[in-house]
């Protein structure tokens, strides 16, 4: 291998890694303030050569290290608050380790016309941002476990977009601030990622090597988007963009269009 071969290798591994970092610090801050980071980190990865299915798993190694970071924070902020939220914890977990199950079993194309088809819903949702007019219903407090646990397992299986489904129904039910809630959510995606992890580990879907380099940035990123929680507001129009964006572009991915 010549030299300007060598050369021009090198320069592609450094993009690789400055991209990981980037989109991984943008994913972080986008998940602490709401959801729907691993928008960005699942488009990369698959733009970067993985299936979709090693993508799903790789992107857990982020999410963790960041929900990680969040979570610490919040704590030391004192607005992580889990008394009697020992029943809604246990049923995420337990929906979760389904959720892992059944994905870590998916042939990989089969998965990716479902990842394809979450990517449409989520734009509409992007878009249109219907959980932001949902109103205070205590009645449905009564579904409140049911929901969480199919949460969970959405969660387990894909992750992408689980934080603002989390953050509507509990808004929902309790009639809290998305600001105030945003802690316990983030501790229950630090649950549900610890499980993925280990379950997508032992069945080799999991690329370490980019993500430890999106962790590195998710790990920042969280600890930012903690400081900018109550900034939430201002910049939220740039990230409606970016992410709408990326989104779009993706789906033309996955169903081969582009």
């Amino acid at each position: 291998m010549n030299k300007r071969v060598v050369y021009f290798y090198n320069v592609l591994e450094l993009q690789e890694i400055v991209l990981c970092i980037i989109a991984g610090l943008l994913a972080g801050i986008i998940n602490t303030l709401a959801g729907s980071g691993s928008i960005i980190t699942l488009s990369l990865l698959t733009f970067l050569g993985l299936p979709t299915n090693i993508a799903n798993g790789t992107n857990r190694i982020g999410l963790f290290f960041q929900s990680a970071g969040s979570t610490f924070k919040f704590y030391q902020q004192r607005e992580l608050i889990l008394s009697h939220r020992l029943g809604l914890l246990t049923l995420s977990v337990s929906g979760a380790i389904f959720g892992v199950m059944v994905a870590s079993r998916l042939p990989e194309d089969h998965f990716q016309s479902i990842l394809g088809g979450v990517f449409c819903v989520l734009f509409l949702i992007v878009l249109f941002e219907p959980h932001k007019h949902l109103k205070h219903i205590e009645k449905f407090s009564k579904l409140m476990p049911l929901i969480m646990a199919g949460i969970g397992f959405y969660a387990g299986f894909i992750q992408v977009g689980a934080g603002v489904f989390m953050l509507a129904v509990m808004h929902v039910v309790w009639g809290k601030s998305y600001t105030s809630l945003n802690p316990l959510k983030v501790f229950i995606i630090l649950l549900i990622n610890i499980i993925a992890l280990v379950g997508y580990g032992l069945v080799n879907q999991i690329h370490w090597e980019f993500g430890l380099l999106l962790a590195i940035g998710q790990l920042i990123g969280g600890l930012v988007g903690v400081r900018l929680n109550n900034l939430k507001g201002k910049i939220e129009p740039f990230l409606k963009m970016l992410i709408l964006g990326i989104i779009l572009i993706s789906i033309l991915r996955f169903w081969h269009l582009i």
